[in-house]
């Protein structure tokens, strides 16, 4: 039966600022796999239980965007990691800044385990309605010839891709396109969230099947969070009443 994998990636310099997140994977993770993959050649002696830190070498990597944020796939090239996952098995990669806060329920496991080659789950950027060409006046452009800007970008979604769930197979797929298309969208905008803008593109016009997600599964703030958030006494985050999964920017 494939597996619900869990995991997430840093380098040295942004390792200190994922205590909160791995304490909360070791918590509350009911993944069947939890990892850090980690982007450098240290060997990384940090104790966790549920989670198993994996190297990714920059020297085998294609695309190294400024933040060193390996989102869009190449965290599969860790041996390590890639030996030990199959292709049918679904991987969720999140941002470092993240906390998780509860297990999934039984009828998200079956939901997650039932997604299908070309799936991609995937949530909200600044609202539902949030399209790349918002997304392209906040990133900054450098080339305003670039071709990139010539597509209808008011009628294609920008999605938050500090949650980013498909198989295994559909995450090599993506990033080989990611791969080949990166440079130009490099020398088109400022900001690092081009890669987000990139694989937002990407999933909505290269015959992906996306699936959006609730704010109960990833609430973020990086804009203003939806109406029916709210947080407890606690720092605990709820959407519709419902404990949120994955929440982002909150602390």
């Amino acid at each position: 039966m494939n597996k619900l994998i869990l995991a997430t990636g840093s380098n040295l310099n942004y390792l200190h600022k994922m205590t909160g997140y791995l304490k909360s994977i070791e918590a509350n993770s009911n993944f069947d796999s939890n990892y850090l993959v980690f982007l450098g050649d240290d060997e990384m002696r940090m104790k966790y239980e549920k989670i198993k830190i994996v190297n990714v070498y920059q020297k085998d990597l294609e695309i190294v965007p400024s933040n060193y944020c390996i989102q869009h796939g190449e965290f599969l090239k860790s041996k390590e990691f890639d030996q030990s996952t199959s292709d049918d098995d679904v991987i969720f990669f999140t941002d470092g800044d993240i906390k998780i806060q509860r297990e999934l329920t039984e009828n998200e496991v079956t939901r997650f385990k039932n997604f299908k080659d070309d799936d991609v789950y995937v949530g909200y950027n600044a609202s539902p309605t949030d399209t790349l060409y918002d997304e392209s006046l906040r990133l900054g452009i450098i080339d305003r010839e670039s071709s990139l800007l010539k597509k209808d970008l008011k009628k294609i979604k920008v999605y938050n891709t500090g949650v980013l769930a498909m198989n295994k197979k559909t995450w090599l797929k993506l990033m080989n396109q990611f791969i080949e298309a990166y440079p130009e969208v490099d020398k088109t905008f400022h900001h690092y969230a081009k890669q987000q803008w990139l694989l937002s593109l990407l999933i909505n016009t290269m015959g992906y099947n996306v699936y959006e997600m609730p704010y109960d599964i990833h609430n973020h703030r990086h804009y203003p969070s939806p109406v029916g958030t709210q947080q407890d006494g606690d720092g605990n985050v709820y959407y519709n009443n419902k404990k949120v999964l994955f929440k982002h920017k909150w602390d």
